[in-house]
């Protein structure tokens, strides 16, 4: 069956989101649109995912834990993982990795974590969108002791892509903001890369993915993981 999906949405914990991108917003707007699976994909932080996976309880759709990690390399690749217990933990190592560089809040965006209810109980103090002190070796290496798959994003973007990476390093799919005519890649995702609350896909905006059912196993099968 044939499941509606966007799995490339940022929260305001990612300092260029909106601040409507909160997680109720977020979950709301997807089930306004008629989404079956999503995923939160933050900058290099999966700070708001507990928030996320608490919320996702009382919704009819599959949330999978994700992150937007931009590697040394400075491309973007998303990680997505089978539990939220292994996303926190993934989020501990990654924290490691985080350059600690003050910014301009007014000028750069706020990184707000919130409680269920919406409310700020937390401000980011660095940086998240700066490219992380890790190679795409080193990440492949990390996520060998997690389960997750990860794909290149918006390979089709100008900036922040690693599609001259592919061949050298051949991941789980690759993500495209307008999949073309003429592709070779075996698995491909349209997603909305949404940084306002309006972007967030709608069910037709894909083909959908093909699962055997609306399960994170069956999600993790789709892509032979």
């Amino acid at each position: 069956m044939k499941y509606a999906y966007d799995l490339h949405i940022h929260s305001v914990l990612s300092p260029c989101a909106d601040v409507l991108m909160t997680p109720n917003n977020i979950f709301n707007m997807a089930n306004l649109k008629g989404l079956n699976i999503i995923s939160v994909t933050d900058h290099n932080s999966l700070k708001q995912l507990k928030i996320c996976n608490q919320l996702s309880e009382s919704y009819d759709m599959l949330f999978v834990p994700g992150v937007e990690i931009t590697v040394k390399e400075n491309f973007d690749v998303l990680c997505y993982f089978k539990s939220i217990e292994q996303a926190l933990a993934f989020d501990c190592i990654i924290e490691n990795y985080i350059k600690v560089v003050p910014y301009d809040q007014e000028l750069m965006g706020y990184q707000e974590i919130t409680n269920i209810y919406d409310e700020v109980v937390y401000e980011y103090p660095n940086l998240l969108s700066r490219p992380l002190s890790l190679s795409i070796n080193e990440l492949i290496n990390i996520l060998k002791d997690f389960d997750h798959v990860l794909i290149y994003a918006h390979i089709d973007k100008t900036f922040r892509s690693g599609i001259n990476y592919i061949s050298s390093y051949p991941l789980d799919g690759v993500e495209y903001r307008v999949i073309p005519d003429e592709h070779n890649h075996k698995i491909i995702l349209k997603n909305s890369d949404a940084h306002q609350i309006i972007d967030i896909l709608e069910k037709g905006d894909n083909e959908g993915l093909d699962l055997e059912a609306l399960t994170i196993d069956a999600f993790f099968k789709y892509f032979n993981k």
